[in-house]
């Protein structure tokens, strides 16, 4: 594999996990976590899903040809799936950040219940495929992934990358504890979870409908 193929699956993985729905929950989560279960809780979702996106990239493809040959439409649909999942989410974290109880329950952070198992409970959330997975087959299948050797060094940079991710921005949150433990900070991150959401939702309807026109 060529260094810029690398470059470039690395990057993904790794910026895919700042996409809007990845870190939001995750630093809401581990902010009103202790050290250890939050460690856990991020081991749980990085290492459940680098696998799905591993399993995308390299078996997404097969599973695209055969939809087009029952539905010759559903790889374009299926690409553009996130812009109506992203503007769900935008609307709900709108919801979220002016809804009362979110405040309340950032001031009580630390009088509720711990994680009976914070690590399986993070690998059923990190299980779950994102929009990106789709992203993932179509990126498998221009690289080819010709040879046993090549599909494996792809996948393993694939999920390491969405490893370091989500490792970042638990290291992000538990080094700055007095701030994610804020009551006024989980409004914030969804105010700036669901802009992001927006502007991601305006720019990949307008390419759409350029494509389109």
């Amino acid at each position: 594999m060529d260094p810029s193929s690398v470059l470039f699956l690395l990057g993904f993985s790794i910026a895919h996990i700042f996409f809007p729905g990845h870190p939001t929950p995750l630093l809401l989560a581990t902010g009103k976590m202790d050290r250890p279960t939050a460690w856990k809780f991020t081991w749980g979702i990085a290492l459940s899903h680098g696998i799905v996106m591993a399993v995308a990239l390299a078996t997404g493809q097969v599973f695209l040809k055969a939809l087009q040959e029952v539905w010759p439409a559903g790889k374009f649909w299926l690409s553009h799936l996130d812009i109506p999942l992203l503007l769900f989410l935008g609307f709900y974290l709108v919801r979220e950040a002016f809804r009362k109880d979110t405040v309340k329950e950032s001031e009580n952070s630390d009088s509720g219940k711990p994680m009976r198992r914070p690590f399986l409970t993070g690998a059923a959330i990190g299980a779950v495929p994102c929009p990106d997975t789709i992203g993932y087959a179509m990126i498998g299948g221009a690289l080819g992934l010709k040879g046993l050797p090549y599909a494996i060094m792809a996948t393993s940079i694939v999920f390491v990358g969405t490893c370091v991710g989500f490792l970042a921005v638990t290291f992000v949150a538990l080094s700055l504890p007095r701030l994610f433990r804020s009551p006024k900070l989980a409004p914030a991150i969804c105010l700036a979870t669901a802009a992001i959401c927006f502007v991601n939702v305006g720019w990949r309807s307008y390419t759409t409908m350029r494509d389109w026109l």
